[in-house]
């Protein structure tokens, strides 16, 4: 595909966390490729705020799909501060036709993207989707990129967390950032996608009183241990049920937290339990073990990649179904044992705490 060099570039990021952190190394690349160029992202609120600071943005566009950009009015009205901007090329990440019908009503003159949804002639570059089965969701956004840097690459995804960010983090949760406080376990157990990808709320907390319990037993240079339930908006219930279950007095922190903030508690936890959610790959972004339990999804499309993983999974006929809500018993999340995720975790805590005393040694 020949095409001139872009020097005006926006790009469309997904609507999910989770992907948009897997879209960093694609990001990268296009600045990396095209130093001189611009870059501007399009995404909603949320992702605006992940992104912002990240990959050498130069601005940032916020689609605010449920208010001023609702709808087609809505649309047409985005459509104009776009065009506004002359881009000369538009990288589409988000599958969706609406990404296509956007570029193509902005006047960006190259619109590259996947020929999904449809959305083919609305492209001035369609690109095939990928034929390789399972694809990493990382490798899906790079893939698309090398049709504009023809360079390939290998790069994981990687979040900052600016210094004021982090400074504002530890004065608003003090608690999470007291010297006493020497080990903090994360565990995130909801997922706003649905309840299929979720696993059962008493044995994450089980697991918590467990470790908490193993780690003071195996690891007495550490002169306390809690959890921190995490988790977003609409999980508060959640979170303060896991709590109440638990004997370990965890540090509920669930619905109350910005993106930013999110980051710089992750930042702070020795290792993260979690279901296949955005603040898994925040957590491999920002260099946290992670320990993941899979279910309904996919571990080889959307896996956490680099540093010490781990992933869990039940191995039934039905997985991984993709869907939202288990349609019979939910046999994906209910084989997993609390001593499976125990082990796993413990294994992390031991990596963490040699690492730990090999920098007190040489630091």
């Amino acid at each position: 595909m020949n095409f001139p060099s872009p020097n005006n570039i926006l790009v469309r990021v997904p609507n999910w966390i989770g992907d948009a952190v897997m879209c960093l190394p694609a990001l990268m690349d296009i600045r990396d490729c095209f130093a001189k160029a611009g870059i501007t992202i399009l995404a909603r609120p949320t992702i605006a705020e992940l992104l912002r600071e990240q990959c050498g943005i130069n601005d940032v566009l916020v689609y605010e799909h449920r208010t001023d950009h609702r709808g087609i009015y809505g649309l047409l009205r985005l459509s104009q501060v776009i065009r506004k901007r002359a881009f000369d090329t538009a990288v589409l990440f988000q599958n969706a036709f609406e990404a296509a019908v956007l570029a193509s009503l902005s006047n960006i003159p190259t619109r590259i993207g996947y020929a999904t949804d449809g959305r083919g002639w609305l492209l001035s570059q369609s690109v095939r989707l990928p034929s390789q089965p399972s694809l990493h969701q990382t490798r899906y956004y790079q893939q698309l990129v090398q049709t504009i840097t023809k360079v390939p690459s290998d790069r994981v995804p990687k979040l900052v967390v600016t210094a004021n960010h982090q400074v504002e983090c530890e004065t608003k949760f003090p608690e999470v950032f007291l010297p006493s406080e020497r080990l903090l376990i994360g565990i995130n157990p909801g997922s706003i996608y649905g309840s299929a990808k979720r696993w059962l709320p008493e044995r994450f907390a089980e697991l918590g009183d467990q470790l908490v319990a193993q780690i003071l037993r195996e690891y007495p240079e550490y002169s306390s241990v809690r959890c921190l339930l995490l988790g977003g908006k609409g999980e508060e219930d959640l979170g303060m049920e896991i709590a109440n279950m638990m004997g370990s007095q965890p540090i509920v922190l669930s619905g109350k937290t910005s993106i930013h903030e999110l980051m710089g508690i992750l930042r702070r936890c020795a290792v993260l339990v979690t279901n296949d959610t955005g603040p898994m790959h925040m957590a491999q972004a920002l260099g946290v073990p992670v320990v993941a339990i899979f279910g309904s999804t996919d571990p080889e499309a959307t896996r956490p990649s680099g540093g010490e993983q781990s992933v869990i999974r039940k191995d039934v006929r039905c997985a991984p179904c993709l869907l939202r809500a288990c349609p019979i018993d939910h046999r994906c999340m209910t084989g997993i044992s609390t001593n499976q995720v125990m082990t796993a975790v413990m294994k992390q805590i031991h990596g963490f705490s040699a690492l730990s005393q090999s920098s007190e040694q040489f630091g």
